[in-house]
């Protein structure tokens, strides 16, 4: 199914970051006009942060549905240095905290309960985070956009980004970071191109990998180092958007710039234990989609995974000890529209809601303002 494209953005409405909490329930949307929260599922504003409040921004992410978003300003109207991060409290309605990082400008953000992480072009800094206290940096392969992943909480927690040789990927357990003693490297051999996308799953134990050929999808233990899947996104070569894991880790979800999605089943293992440099006839071994739909055309989509009850019953068809849930995936685009689509492993799609988002504040504000 093809959703048209939406009415083309203002400058003061283009956005330029879109970012999901760990949970995957809330959304930041940022830009010139400052920063906005949506609750994903069912689709409502939460926050709306002015320009007047934090400037234009660049790059925004939130610490699980808590008061703390992290700001880096960039665009129209920045307040503060593309080198510099800051945690606002929404609750205080100002910043509380920041953090300045040599080395150019920060190109991702990643933050649980216990630890912050800036990417740049070539570092990748750690710190705690309560309090927010730096504890090291590692020198990262070339990463121009910032290409990284964060998975887990407290001992579980993963960071991947590309490490020094082309296509390989290099994994940090963030608990065991410190200041006091450098890092034993862990590095996966992934794809012989360039790495383009990255994501891991909530309990960090899985890793998806994309190179810039953006043709196959590779899936690794990231405590073993192990290739568990390969998946194919198609024959054609393409550039990979955004990779995301459902939250249980048994669906992943790839988008591209062929504006098409494909959701793909991670438990169904193929041939595993084997590097992949050695596998004959990939594309025969890999595993295809088992569900794709179509997004507007030239946007950049960003992906998670939802859950919602089923609708409907009466009291002869009650579940209420055993809810059935459907499995959804919720894209945000470029072009500011939102999109939901449940679906299974028979390959059935069904759209299940579409929005514009950046007018939805307005809308709600006009039903809900007094008059």
């Amino acid at each position: 199914m093809t959703i048209s494209a939406a009415p083309k953005l203002s400058s003061n409405n283009l956005i330029r970051c879109v970012n999901y909490n760990m949970q995957q329930d809330c959304v930041v949307v940022a830009g010139d006009f400052g920063v906005r929260i949506f609750n994903c599922h069912p689709l409502t504003e939460a926050v709306h942060l002015t320009q007047d409040q934090v400037g234009s921004i660049r790059l925004a992410q939130l610490l699980h549905r808590s008061n703390i978003v992290a700001l880096v300003s960039g665009g129209l109207r920045p307040k503060y240095s593309p080198n510099t991060l800051m945690l606002w409290d929404n609750s205080m309605k100002h910043c509380v905290a920041e953090c300045a990082v040599p080395g150019g400008p920060i190109l991702n953000v990643f933050l649980n309960s216990s630890r912050l992480v800036l990417v740049q072009s070539r570092r990748v800094s750690i710190f705690s985070l309560q309090p927010l206290r730096f504890l090291r940096a590692e020198e990262s392969g070339m990463n121009p956009h910032g290409v990284a992943a964060m998975g887990g909480e407290s001992h579980s927690a993963m960071l991947v980004f590309p490490s020094f040789k082309q296509g390989t990927v290099q994994l940090i357990a963030l608990e065991s970071v410190n200041s006091e003693k450098s890092l034993a490297p862990s590095v996966v051999a992934a794809h012989d191109g360039t790495i383009a996308a990255l994501a891991v799953t909530a309990q960090g134990t899985l890793m998806a990998t994309g190179s810039a050929k953006g043709t196959v999808i590779r899936v690794f233990d990231t405590r073993t180092r192990m290739l568990l899947n390969e998946l194919r996104r198609g024959a054609d070569p393409a550039t990979l958007h955004c990779l995301t894991f459902s939250q249980c880790g048994s669906f992943l979800a790839a988008s591209s710039d062929k504006s098409t999605v494909h959701i793909f089943p991670t438990r169904e293992k193929n041939e595993g234990g084997k590097s992949w440099a050695n596998r004959k006839n990939l594309f025969d071994d890999a595993r295809r989609s088992c569900a794709q739909f179509s997004l507007p055309e030239d946007t950049v989509a960003k992906l998670a995974f939802v859950s919602e009850e089923a609708e409907g019953g009466n009291e002869s068809q009650m579940v209420s000890a055993l809810q059935i849930h459907e499995p959804s995936v919720v894209a945000i685009c470029s072009d500011g529209t939102f999109h939901r689509f449940s679906f299974n492993k028979e390959g059935m799609c069904e759209r299940r809601a579409f929005d514009y988002l950046l007018q939805l504040g307005s809308e709600q504000d006009f039903w809900t303002t007094a008059v």
